[in-house]
């Protein structure tokens, strides 16, 4: 014990001493009830996460986000298993022992061989062959430097057109259930592995990204095969007056479904708050579409209201309108309770409208 105890001491001055990065490490938690129609649903939820920073000392900074934990509607349990199903043969099974309780051929889940009159035909076993857990581990690197930001890696978003500001929800779990809308507009792939650069220019800043596979998830860059589709995107916002105009482009190369996504927004102060507007268009192998959105946020004593509206046109199907509330109040340092609100019309089938209360806390 005593060797093992020096042997740790040991490995843990080395890494103290050596060490140059800057380590932060952020966590939080949340409770929300939805009242879905004559159903209540609870949600709890929480995250942890890690991300690394260093400065090269020649004016680069490295930044890499580590693991990160998430539970939430958004995602899978923690730890779940698949399935897959295997042949077994007869000869499978030579040496193992075969337990004769039951009139069925085969294996179950429990690996019991059964064998009848008929004797052990080839059956089909199914087991769990791994597990997923809901991480993101050190799946993006960014480099920042006087001029600008280039970041590469896997789960890079590139959604520059995706505009639209008549959510103002901050709950996933606020528009789950609802009914499917009728009019409802594709952005495309814009997730996937490539590179993202982020700079400024005067007052205008400018996002260029690139994907070398539009597909989220795995960790991917054999840009030869065939069947890696990509996808460009671009940003700016230009100040125009006293407003400032923020333009986005993205198109989705993918071979089936190509995708053309084109927004612009604009924000200005009105009253005691600020107005927001935007206008989306896609233009898809199967049907256009475009989205029109406005909001309304604001303060009230130590409370964030916030309202919006949005109306989606799609070719051949009727309008969808949506709208969204939301009031928050802090409680604390990093706790806050929150309501939120939805109504939508233009439903094939389904619930119309939600109300979640809930709570949030930051560490």
């Amino acid at each position: 014990m005593k060797k093992l105890i020096a042997i740790i001491s040991v490995l843990a001055a080395g890494f103290v001493g050596t060490a140059k990065a800057d380590i932060t490490m952020s966590a939080g938690s949340s409770l929300e009830m939805q009242s879905l129609g004559s159903a209540s649903n609870l949600s709890i939820g929480g995250s942890l996460g890690f991300a690394f920073s260093q400065d090269l000392g020649n004016g680069v900074t490295v930044t890499m986000q580590g693991l990160s934990f998430g539970n939430d509607i958004d995602v899978v349990d923690n730890i779940g298993t698949t399935a897959t199903a295997t042949s077994l043969s007869t000869s499978a099974l030579a040496g193992d022992t075969v337990y004769i309780n039951s009139t069925t051929n085969g294996i179950d889940g429990t690996n019991t061989a059964y064998l009848n009159a008929t004797g052990l035909t080839q059956a089909t076993h199914t087991v769990a062959t791994g597990t997923t857990i809901d991480s993101d581990a050190f799946e993006q690197i960014s480099f920042a430097t006087a001029n600008g930001t280039l970041t590469y890696g896997s789960d890079v978003e590139i959604d520059y057109a995706d505009l639209d500001v008549g959510d103002v929800l901050s709950s996933d779990i606020t528009a789950s259930g609802l009914g499917t809308a009728t009019s409802a507009l594709s952005h495309g792939a814009t997730t996937g592995n490539g590179i993202q650069y982020v700079t400024s220019l005067g007052g205008t800043s400018l996002k260029i990204g690139y994907l070398m596979k539009n597909a989220s998830g795995a960790d991917l860059f054999d840009t030869s095969s065939a069947s890696n589709n990509n996808t460009l995107a671009l940003q700016t916002a230009v100040p125009v007056g006293p407003l400032t105009a923020t333009i986005g482009y993205s198109s989705d190369s993918t071979t089936s479904a190509s995708n053309n996504t084109f927004g612009v927004s604009t924000s200005m102060a009105a009253g005691n708050g600020t107005v927001s507007i935007a206008y989306v268009s896609s233009d898809n192998d199967t049907a256009d579409a475009t989205d029109t959105s406005i909001s309304y946020s604001t303060t009230l004593g130590g409370a964030s209201l916030a309202i919006g509206y949005a109306s989606t046109d799609k070719d051949g199907v009727a309008n969808t309108n949506q709208t969204t509330a939301s009031i928050s109040q802090s409680i604390g340092t990093g706790a806050s309770v929150f309501a939120e609100f939805v109504n939508r019309d233009g439903v094939a089938s389904g619930e119309t409208s939600a109300v979640t209360l809930g709570s949030s806390f930051a560490f």
